[in-house]
This record gives structure tokens, C-alpha cells and sequence, in this order.
């Protein structure tokens, strides 16, 4: 394979525990030689009561302004200290604190950047414990245009035991490469999942079980389904080849977002790779149905390529 050109990784931190996983699982990978880690601290805006007497408003305002000061020192402080971490991984790193909503500033520096990766935590500092994925997660995962890693927190900083999504879908095919852009370790194992849709090619039952569902398929229909997931997996895997990885394929029957949770949770997964739109999704620049689930139920973190 060519030695491939580095990448910019745009990284947004915010001190919680999840934003510290995305620190680890970025310091986690080996990414190719050249590659500019831009980490990224937002002081989140802080809004005035409407209702209160211009007094009241000149003394909140002056006590804000102190806030916001410890605010962006302390942000300053944890950008510089992610930044020292990275720069131990052979990574050239810079750091930056700016004011604004979370989700529009890391949006616009993506885009201002070119980022290639843009890695968050699946949730921030204010996310309600139940929640799997914060609002602001949820909006950057939607809207970035570049690929963006929505990292949990796990056991290994590395990631070893990978869910490559394929269905033969053009972003699906992007996912693979961009994963092959990593320098995966050799005890690394790459499960490439591929999912026979049985709704796809049958009449919706009354009430059948999805176990039923398989039975009943005519193996004629049964070996076509099968036939193009091997295919999809092939075509998935070409370039894992050169990879020091151990590959494997699993061949799923059913609904695509929850066969590929499955797997990942069977296999013990660090990590779901996928492309962020399959085959019947047009839309530019946002998540399909499949991708937009599995981001938001997945345990482990979720790497979603554009």
C-alpha cells in the first residue's frame, strides 16, 4: 500500500469523563506519520435572565465576566495539558480556547481546518447521567462534514477488537480505507459484519419472528442474500490485507443498526467503524438511520467515516 499523507484531527475537549476517553483513544491510535492533532476547548456562553431590573442585569454581568475569566483559564490549563500528552505519540499538536455554543465553534473549526477526524466525547460536562449520547454529540455526529469519532470510555486505550460495518455502499468502502489508514497492531482483530436484510427482499409478515423469518426464506433467496454479503465483506476487506490485523467476517440476517450492536457486544468490541450513510441514503452530509443508532446505542466508541 502507498504510504499514505497525514491527517488533520480536529479534537474537542470539555474535562468530562467521556471527553477524557476521546484524549486517550486519540493518543490511543497510531495515525499516519504527518498527522496534526488541534485540540480544541469551548467556554460555553452563559445567558442572562430576561426578567431581571437593569441593576440586578450590571451585577449578574460583572459576576459573569469572573466566571467566564476562571472559565477560560481553566480551559487553557486542559488544552495545554492534552497537548503536552499527545505530543509524547509523535503527533504534531496545537491547542486553542474559544467562546461560543460547543456544537457551532467545533462545527465551523472543522470546516475552517479541513479536518479529515473530528473526535469527541459521546457525551459532555452537562449530559443527564441516562442519556448515551449528549446533544452536542449528537449534533456534530449529524452535521460535521469530515469523519468523526465518538469516543467512550473503555477498559484499553487501543483499540484491538474492531466492528467494520460493510454493505457495499460507497461510504461503507470509505470506512474500510480510512480504517486501513490506521496503523493497526498486530493483535488487533477486525470483525468485517455484513447484514442480509430480510425485510429487504420480503413481504412484511404479521407478527413473525425475525428467527422465522430466516427459516422461512427460500434458499434460492437465502443464497443470493448471502452471496452479496460475501461480497460486500470482500470488497470491505481488500485492503486489510496488507494489515498486520487478524480479519474475520460475520454474516448477519436481520435489521442492520441492531445486528451490528450485536456483534460489537458478542465480540467484546473497542470499536465500530462505519460509513455514515449505506445504500438507500442520499442526504449529504448527515447520518443515515443505520450509523445514527448505532452512535447513539453503541457501548463502545463509534467511528463514523465520511
Amino acid at each position: 500500500m502507498s504510504e499514505q499523507k497525514g491527517l488533520m484531527v480536529l479534537l474537542a475537549i470539555d474535562g468530562s469523563v467521556h471527553s477524557e476517553a476521546a484524549v486517550k483513544l486519540t493518543a490511543g491510535i497510531t495515525f499516519p506519520a504527518g498527522t496534526i492533532a488541534h485540540v480544541l476547548a469551548v467556554v460555553p456562553e452563559r445567558w442572562l435572565l430576561s426578567h431581571l431590573n437593569w441593576e440586578a442585569k450590571r451585577m449578574l454581568v460583572e459576576t459573569m465576566d469572573v466566571v467566564h475569566q476562571a472559565d477560560y483559564a481553566a480551559a487553557d490549563r486542559l488544552a495545554m495539558q492534552v497537548s503536552n500528552r499527545l505530543q509524547t505519540n509523535d503527533l504534531t499538536v496545537d491547542s486553542e480556547v474559544r467562546d461560543g455554543r460547543p456544537s457551532e465553534v467545533i462545527l465551523n473549526r472543522a470546516v475552517e481546518l479541513a479536518a479529515d477526524l473530528l473526535v469527541i466525547g459521546a457525551k459532555g460536562l452537562s449530559a443527564p447521567v441516562e442519556f448515551r449520547l449528549g446533544s452536542t454529540a449528537h449534533k456534530l455526529a449529524h452535521y460535521a462534514k469530515c469523519s468523526v469519532l465518538v469516543a467512550r470510555p473503555a477498559e484499553h486505550a487501543q483499540p484491538s477488537r474492531i466492528i467494520l460495518a460493510a454493505d457495499g455502499s460507497i461510504e461503507a468502502q470509505r470506512a474500510a480505507e480510512f480504517l486501513c489508514r490506521l496503523a493497526l497492531p498486530e493483535w488487533a482483530e477486525v470483525t468485517v459484519v455484513s447484514v442480509a436484510e430480510m425485510n429487504a427482499s420480503l413481504p412484511a409478515g404479521n407478527g413473525t419472528t425475525e428467527q422465522n423469518l430466516v427459516a422461512d426464506v427460500p434458499e434460492a433467496v437465502r443464497r443470493a442474500l448471502i452471496d452479496a454479503a460475501e461480497g460486500h465483506i470482500s470488497e470491505a476487506g481488500v485492503c486489510l490485507r496488507e494489515s498486520s490485523a487478524q480479519v474475520r467476517s460475520d454474516i448477519r440476517f436481520g435489521h442492520p443498526a441492531e445486528e451490528i450492536l450485536n456483534a460489537a457486544r458478542e465480540h467484546d468490541a473497542d470499536l465500530i467503524v462505519i460509513g455514515a450513510r449505506g445504500q438507500t441514503r442520499a442526504e449529504p452530509f448527515q447520518l443515515g438511520g443505520v450509523a445514527q443508532k448505532v452512535v447513539k446505542y453503541a457501548q463502545c466508541s463509534v467511528l463514523v467515516v465520511r
